[in-house]
């Protein structure tokens, strides 16, 4: 019994001293990215080519990098960065939870071939649509303006298959309950529904976040005037063809991982619960 116990313990330490380097794996870019933007500019890539306790830990610190960023137009981008996922949550929010529901409760004509429509539209590659979708923003008036940024991506199929497994989860003898006591689908949707599915929200909040805010493709195309420009693009705007200012593109990128690490923490449990859960129904 002791022998077997000794072994529990040691695979517990092995297994545990596995993930802690693991982590610390992963975790070392970011550890870099971060020292690199406190770093004066000359000492950036100084240590890198023999890796020496200098590479990871600076002789100098600094916040010049951040000054330099900030009075650039990174403080604008991160407005608008924000104010497009936080539209695009609010809205998606709404139109995946009833797309959802819709999915979950009802039956109506090509429901099924109509849901693998949805399965599939978060399966095709977003660069194949750029152009069709550009010419329908600039046909509707919408090139250059916080619609374009914000209505194409308020609609997501992985939202809405999130919305319809935990809806799907609900006995219909509940709905059918609802409904014989006079509630209408609308008062089952807003009263009973939604309050139950706040880890779903949570959920999707934190996924059309996260894609919202490192979106840098479609923000480039849709939005090129300079008040519309977001954090993606921003941070990339400190490289060009003639020179790169290292200092500042890695304390604005530095910037961009805080900001959303904070949502991040946040609702990742959330996250891993109900992706797990929806992969088992």
């Amino acid at each position: 019994m002791r022998g077997g116990a000794a072994r529990e313990r040691s695979l517990g330490a092995l297994r545990y001293g596995a993930l802690v380097l693991i982590a610390l794996v992963l975790l070392l870019p970011i550890y870099w990215l971060l020292m690199s933007s406190l770093r004066p500019g000359g000492d950036i890539f100084r240590h890198t080519s023999d890796f020496s306790l200098q590479t990871l830990v600076p002789r100098a610190l600094t916040l010049e990098n951040y000054r330099a960023a900030l009075a650039g137009d990174l403080p604008r981008a991160i407005f608008n960065s924000l104010l497009v996922c936080a539209s695009t949550v609010a809205l998606g929010l709404l139109v995946n939870s009833l797309a959802g529901f819709a999915f979950a409760v009802f039956e109506f004509p090509f429901k099924k071939p109509l849901f693998i429509l949805v399965l599939l539209s978060f399966m095709m590659p977003f660069e194949s649509i750029v152009i069709p979708l550009y010419v329908l923003m600039r046909g509707l008036g919408w090139a250059n303006t916080y619609a374009a940024l914000i209505v194409p991506d308020v609609a997501s199929g992985l939202v809405i298959f999130l919305f319809r497994q935990f809806f799907a989860g609900i006995p219909k003898e509940i709905y059918e309950a609802a409904r014989v006591d006079g509630a209408s689908w609308g008062q089952i949707y807003l009263r009973m529904t939604m309050p139950l599915s706040g880890a779903t929200m949570a959920t999707a909040s934190l996924m059309m976040f996260i894609h919202q805010w490192d979106a840098f493709f479609w923000p480039l195309v849709a939005a090129s005037t300079p008040d519309l420009v977001v954090v993606q693009v921003a941070i990339a705007r400190n490289m060009t063809t003639e020179q790169s200012n290292w200092g500042a593109l890695f304390a604005s990128a530095s910037t961009a991982v805080l900001v959303a690490l904070v949502p991040f923490l946040a609702l990742q449990r959330y996250y891993i619960r109900v992706v797990a859960l929806g992969s088992e129904r």
